[in-house]
């Protein structure tokens, strides 16, 4: 179970320079592997549960490790959405920006008289 809250880690980190790098594919290559390793840890936790419960082991205490280990792994997570709406965010901007820049050539052109030249009317 250790091992797959390593990748978890790992995968998460690797989440974060795919988005600092704006590598999208990569983004979403992570972002399944990630939902794979939830799958993965979610049935892995019910076992040892079950093996703790068995073997008579401080069970609150092996709860407590595993639940800090998760909180710690899903402020990552949320660290990462956070980054990944601020791109969102930014792309906004600059989509909106561009959009009026679009808006003020067409004023431009209207206010000048600008017409398209004119497309042929036959083959010669």
């Amino acid at each position: 179970m250790l091992e797959a809250y390593r990748e978890w880690r790992r995968l998460a980190e690797a989440e974060r320079e795919a988005i600092k790098a704006s590598d999208w594919s990569l983004l979403s290559a992570f972002q399944k592997a990630l939902e794979n390793i939830y799958r993965q840890i979610s049935k892995l936790s019910s076992a040892a549960r079950e093996e703790w419960a068995q073997s008579g082991c401080d069970r609150a205490a092996k709860e407590k490790l595993l639940d800090a280990t998760i909180r710690e792994l899903l402020v990552l997570g949320r660290g990462n959405q956070a980054l990944l709406n601020g791109v969102r965010e930014a792309a906004q901007a600059r989509l909106k920006q561009l959009d009026q820049a679009g808006l003020n050539l067409q004023r431009i052109k209207h206010s000048y008289g600008f017409t398209p030249p004119p497309a042929w009317s036959s083959f010669s």
